[in-house]
């Protein structure tokens, strides 16, 4: 019934451990309706035969791809290798909640066959070396796949997979186009805590701030963004597109600021203005069908984050200026 893909690829035995038994002392669930399949994304890093032999009752199918082809491409691989009614992506160094979280995730299928569903999950975050957890709630707009639930028919028939030119934003692409093919009342939500993600520390939102690194993937975000568009064109979709305002927001938002020091952006600052402002903003017809209230919402979640800055006044300037431009 739930296919489980997940990616590895320098997640060794140790750290994919707790994941694996996360899944196999899953309580009150028929084994026989769930398979797991491990994607080796062209690694050296390999599981032994050994070690998957231990999780017997998963019955692990272990693959390993030709060449690196990166997390989306990697689920894609995985998707097209199983066939299995439902399907659900793990990162390979997190793990369920708790022991009865299949139960509820299966029970809920077997009786509402959602096209997408949507948990709770906690995120593990560092800051100062001190770990902390939080609770993220209803994210079905947001870009991680992480406690989400998929019906395979639904994206056969929409033709929705990874893009081959999409690698550093995958989950953003897949998540942003199913959303754009979906009403809100479409999208189930289970109002249980399934998942534990643990963020990498290695990653550049760890090394950089928010707005930092929103500006050092404006290429990536401008290309998913694009290609985002054309496939809700292609589909004739409503174009829901709540995850890249939101992200258009803080980039469009930081750019105008002057808040900080982008010695490396000088060349390219006015050009990346221009683009966001011709490609995106002004495509009206993106944004045509999302309230007033739920950007204000966005507004006020902006404002409330870069409250304790310097220029605030320089900052609801711009933000205001920015939705002039489209809700006007």
């Amino acid at each position: 019934m739930l296919d489980i893909i997940i990616p590895q690829y320098m997640e060794d035995e140790h750290k994919i451990k707790d994941l694996l038994d996360s899944i196999e002392n899953q309580k009150n669930i028929d084994f026989h309706d769930i398979h797991v399949t491990i994607l080796n994304d062209a690694s050296n890093v390999l599981l032994s035969n050994e070690f998957l032999m231990k999780y017997e009752k998963l019955n692990i199918l272990y693959l390993r791809n030709d060449k690196n082809l990166g997390p989306g491409l990697t689920r894609q691989r995985g998707i097209d290798m199983t066939d299995e009614p439902f399907i659900m992506f793990f990162d390979a160094d997190d793990r369920l909640i708790d022991l009865n979280v299949l139960s509820k995730i299966l029970d809920y299928l077997k009786k509402y066959n959602p096209d997408y569903l949507v948990t709770n999950i906690m995120v593990e975050v560092y800051f100062d070396n001190q770990k902390s957890l939080r609770l993220r709630k209803r994210e079905e707009t947001f870009p991680w796949m992480h406690g989400k639930v998929y019906k395979r028919f639904y994206l056969k028939d929409h033709n929705l997979r990874f893009h081959p030119n999409v690698r550093h934003l995958e989950d953003s692409y897949f998540t942003s186009c199913l959303v754009g093919t979906l009403s809100p009342k479409e999208i189930h939500y289970l109002d249980i805590v399934s998942y534990l993600w643990k963020m990498n520390e290695l990653s550049l939102t760890r090394k950089k701030s928010k707005y930092n690194y929103m500006v050092d993937i404006f290429d990536d975000f401008m290309s998913c963004a694009r290609y985002v568009y054309d496939y809700l064109t292609s589909i004739k979709s409503k174009m829901r597109f709540p995850y890249f305002i939101q992200s258009t927001l803080g980039i469009y938002t930081v750019l105008n600021s002057n808040l900080f020091d982008f010695d490396d952006l000088k060349d390219k600052r006015e050009a990346y203005l221009k683009d966001l402002h011709d490609y995106v903003i002004k495509k009206k017809n993106i944004y045509k069908l999302v309230t007033s209230d739920c950007l204000l919402k966005l507004y006020e979640k902006e404002i409330r984050e870069l409250k304790e800055r310097n220029n605030l006044r320089k900052i609801y300037k711009g933000l205001n200026e920015f939705f002039n431009e489209f809700l006007i």
